[in-house]
């Protein structure tokens, strides 16, 4: 009987392990969800934030709505002139040709 008292303990650490490790392993990529949901939760409420403050900004402050309302609709004020630039592209050069 005392020769396999360590196999019944192996088997039962066995038993256990194969019960209790995919929960656990389900439990740690939960836990690591929630994280990452968290996280992106503080970004929001954050972004939140800033958005309320700008729209108290856009209703008290006529300057702030006058900037937001010209940006947006591209309107300007008589007498201003309006320059656009514009970015050109550089093609790429093509790849040198290889000597043989």
């Amino acid at each position: 009987m005392n020769r396999f008292t360590p196999l019944w303990i192996f088997l039962v650490i066995f038993v256990l392990g194969a019960i209790y490790l995919p929960g656990f392993a389900k439990y740690l990529k939960l836990k690591r969800k929630d994280q990452a949901l968290y996280q992106e939760l503080e970004a929001l409420k954050q972004e939140i934030a800033k958005l309320e403050e700008e729209e108290h900004l856009l209703k008290t402050d006529l300057t702030k709505l006058e900037e937001a309302v010209r940006q947006e609709l591209g309107l300007v004020k008589p007498g201003e002139t309006v320059v656009r630039v514009i970015e050109e592209e550089i093609p790429a050069e093509p790849p040198a040709p290889k000597s043989t």
